[in-house]
């Protein structure tokens, strides 16, 4: 008698409910976004453009990526609309608390007429976020949620920027800005919407 699924297609099959592993039961699908709606009125003009990935966690020491790094622009201080960082992609269903957004060679991008704390720019500044090595790691604890085995509906996982508490003048007088400040600022919510 032949077998009903060939050893790669049946090792595909292990590898997507995790071989035994009880918590496992396939892949749902997921979704990060990220946006910078404004404070109050807008008054920056400009962007953020550079590598971007996004990662979730049920404690906080195994991440399972949502992509791989991706060129992005977000632009800042926009009252409507949202970035996706990679599109849907398949994560394994399961309990998730935590959400990660890592920039890689980011820079805020800020142009001439852009106020910043007060200051009005009389030039276009480029800002690299995460210090001297451009790289920043921000991690946050989120209600419980769940990723479903259901293909009618994904997780969307919602990263707000909230530059203004970042574009700072202690930021342009450094030239960049800081992981700390950012890692402050910088919220997630989850939602469940439908595909």
């Amino acid at each position: 008698m032949q077998p009903c699924l060939s050893l790669p297609t049946l090792a595909l099959v292990l590898a997507a409910v995790g071989c035994g592993d009880p918590t496992a039961t396939g892949l749902g699908r997921a979704e990060a976004l990220i946006q910078d709606p404004p404070a109050g009125p807008a008054v920056v003009i400009g962007s953020l453009a550079g590598n971007t990935f996004a990662s979730v966690s049920a404690d906080g020491a195994n991440w399972a990526d949502l992509g791989s790094p991706n060129g992005i622009t977000v632009p800042l201080q926009t009252p409507t609309g949202a970035a996706t960082i990679h599109g849907e992609q398949d994560v394994r269903v399961g309990t998730y608390t935590r959400v990660r957004l890592v920039f890689a060679g980011v820079t805020a991008r800020l142009k001439t007429g852009s106020v910043v704390a007060g200051t009005t720019l009389t030039s276009d500044i480029d800002l690299p976020l995460g210090g001297s090595d451009q790289r920043v790691e921000i991690v946050v604890i989120v209600p419980t949620f769940n990723v479903d085995l259901d293909a009618s509906v994904q997780r969307t996982i919602l990263f707000n920027l909230r530059s203004s508490l970042w574009l700072t003048p202690a930021a342009l007088q450094a030239g960049t800005v800081a992981d700390a400040a950012l890692q402050a600022a910088i919220i997630a919510t989850t939602r469940v919407e439908p595909r």
